[in-house]
C-alpha cells in the first residue's frame, strides 16, 4: 500500500480541524448575534456573519479536497476529504432551493 507518511496526513488534519471550527462557528454566530438595523434589515448582520463563516468553510473544504487528491483512489482519507465540499454544494443548494421557494410563494 502506498502510504503518503505523516506530513499530507498533518495538513489533512489541520484543514480539516479548521473547517469543522468554522462550519461550526457559522452557527453560534448566527445564534450568538443580536439582530441589529431597522425594519426589513433588521437581523441581517447575523445572516452576513453565518454566510461569511461559512464561505470561510467553504475556502478550507476546497483546499482540503485538493489536499486530499494526492492519496490515491478508494482510500479512506480520500473519500474522507471530500465529505467538507459535499457539505458545502448542499448547503448552496439549500440556499438556492429556499431563495427559489420563497420568490414563487409570495
Amino acid at each position: 500500500m502506498n502510504d503518503q507518511g505523516d506530513g499530507p496526513r498533518l495538513w489533512v488534519t489541520i484543514l480539516f480541524a479548521a473547517w469543522v471550527m468554522s462550519f461550526g462557528y457559522a452557527f453560534v454566530s448566527f445564534a450568538s448575534l443580536e439582530p441589529t438595523g431597522d425594519s426589513f434589515t433588521r437581523g441581517m448582520n447575523r445572516v452576513t456573519s453565518y454566510l461569511g463563516w461559512q464561505g470561510v468553510a467553504g475556502m478550507v473544504a476546497l483546499v482540503l479536497f485538493g489536499v486530499g487528491r494526492s492519496w490515491p483512489k478508494g482510500h479512506a482519507i480520500r473519500r474522507m476529504t471530500a465529505v467538507p465540499i459535499c457539505l458545502a454544494l448542499l448547503h448552496i443548494l439549500a440556499i438556492v432551493g429556499i431563495i427559489i421557494w420563497a420568490s414563487y410563494t409570495s
